[in-house]
């Protein structure tokens, strides 16, 4: 029941996380990233070997990808790391012509580098938003979204007309039979009417089981309601952290010191609510549908429970339907 669903649903979010499901590489540039932009504003460029500049290639191996280019006609060599960059992973010599630009796992060595365009456009180049940069609330909007698509796919499913109100029943209703003494439990109908027949319940306790019937059929709606709210106000949460990391950290560090830090706490900002409405509006609407199908289903039980007590009120033993 309810509890079993509770129960469902933490397991297979804890069992997601455990696996690992929203983990990325840590790798954030690729050297793609960096060309593309060169190409987008026209500036020349062509890969070199980095065997004739035994300048660069000594640096090359402590990469997990590298390659020269002529950019400008200055020749450089790009390096991408696997994981965030340290300054200290490469070490220039001190006598070297070179110089070092870096961002994030990138990292730019240059002969005889000035105030050129593509050193900007690489110190300019920003990592795509992410997942990632939406800090922990990541987790709670994973739950959020994971409680959205179980309940509505469940309820899809279990609000079936076959396993709530059966053709068969409609059939017999419209007919004027009495349901076939053959007829299982497979749907809520067919219990209503087993219940009526073989056991010969009040009008009270008939009514009272075809409520808790159609009760059953709203299972696990209240966690989309829960959704519908919480995940906005998840979102809202991540924005006023987000806008408190960006203002806390620029009296003391500074436009240029601090804009890594600004940069997080904007994405933090704006993220955590985009992704706590986009959640929130499809569970509004899975809910508004689902709870319009359990209305049309209470309609057709509340059809069939009058049909049963007015048999059974004016005949002991039915077989037909008056």
């Amino acid at each position: 029941m309810i509890n079993d669903m509770i129960k469902r649903l933490v397991l297979l979010s804890v069992t997601l996380l455990q696996t690992s499901c929203f983990l990325d590489t840590d790798q954030i540039f690729d050297q793609t990233d960096f060309l593309s932009t060169l190409s987008e504003d026209d500036i020349q460029f062509r890969s070199i070997p980095i065997e004739n500049n035994p300048s660069l290639s000594q640096y090359a191996v402590t990469a997990k990808e590298s390659n020269s280019f002529l950019i400008e006609e200055k020749v450089s060599l790009l390096l991408v790391c696997e994981s965030g960059l340290v300054a200290s992973d490469i070490k220039l010599d001190a006598n070297s012509s070179l110089k070092a630009f870096y961002n994030e796992n990138l990292v730019l060595l240059v002969k005889g580098a000035q105030e050129d365009r593509f050193i900007q456009k690489f110190l300019t180049l920003q990592p795509p938003l992410t997942y990632k940069q939406t800090g922990v609330f990541i987790y709670p909007l994973s739950i959020c979204l994971l409680i959205t698509v179980f309940v509505i796919a469940e309820r899809c499913y279990s609000l079936r007309p076959g396993l709530t109100f059966p053709r068969k029943v409609e059939k017999a209703l419209r007919s004027g039979e009495f349901p076939n003494k053959n007829w299982g439990r497979r749907s809520a109908a067919e219990r209503i009417s087993l219940i009526a027949t073989q056991e010969k319940p009040s009008q009270e306790a008939l009514l009272s089981y075809s409520r808790l019937e159609v009760a059953a059929m709203e299972k696990g709606l209240f966690l989309l309601e829960i959704v519908v709210a919480g995940a906005p106000l998840i979102g809202l949460l991540g924005t006023a952290t987000g806008l408190v990391q960006v203002f806390s950290s620029m009296p003391t560090s500074g436009l240029a010191g601090g804009a890594e830090v600004f940069s997080e706490g904007i994405a933090l900002a704006l993220l955590t609510t985009i992704i706590g409405l986009a959640i929130a509006i499809p569970a509004l609407i899975g809910h508004a549908y689902l709870i319009r199908i359990v209305e049309k289903r209470s309609a057709s039980i509340d059809w069939l429970t009058a049909r049963l007590i007015d048999a059974t009120a004016t005949n002991k033993n039915p077989t037909t339907l008056n």
